[in-house]
């Protein structure tokens, strides 16, 4: 199956809301449109992070078949970060590499604008897709503890 990958555009603005609403579920979350509204204006709209959304479409139907999100971050010592923030794969696209493009695009992405550094947080619900990581070299440094109010 073949997809080309693309940087999302503010026209992708309801393609992303489903995207990351079915990835909020999967996760097993509330999708908070509120929220949705303000991370993906500033992703959109800001110079530093809009060219950061890349999108894998099936070259023969346009079908969207996933989303990565690379984000660029400045860390307490000025050190730049970037940063993997969404990961999404449509169920019928899973297992057929496609989340690997998509990684590989937001990896350029993040070696053109000169990272020093790339992080990815992983939910508990999505550690299958470690071993995609894994196999981009990169290594666990901490764990996340989260409580709930």
């Amino acid at each position: 199956m073949d997809v080309r990958i693309r940087v999302g555009t503010p026209d992708d603005r309801e393609m992303l809301k489903q995207f990351v609403s079915q990835l909020v579920s999967d996760l097993g979350e509330n999708f908070d449109e509120r929220r949705f509204d303000w991370g993906i204006s500033r992703r959109l709209y800001d110079p530093l992070q809009r060219h950061g959304i890349f999108l894998a479409e099936n070259i023969e139907t346009g079908e969207p078949a996933g989303m990565i999100v690379a984000e660029l971050r400045v860390d307490p010592y000025g050190l730049s970060e970037g940063y993997i923030k969404l990961v999404f794969v449509s169920p019928e696209y899973r297992g057929k590499g496609v989340g690997e493009y998509l990684l590989q695009e937001a990896l350029n992405h993040l070696k053109k604008i000169k990272v020093q550094r790339v992080k990815i947080n992983l939910k508990e619900e999505a550690l299958k897709a470690a071993k995609l990581y894994e196999k981009y070299k990169f290594k666990k440094k901490y764990e996340v503890l989260e409580l709930k109010f």
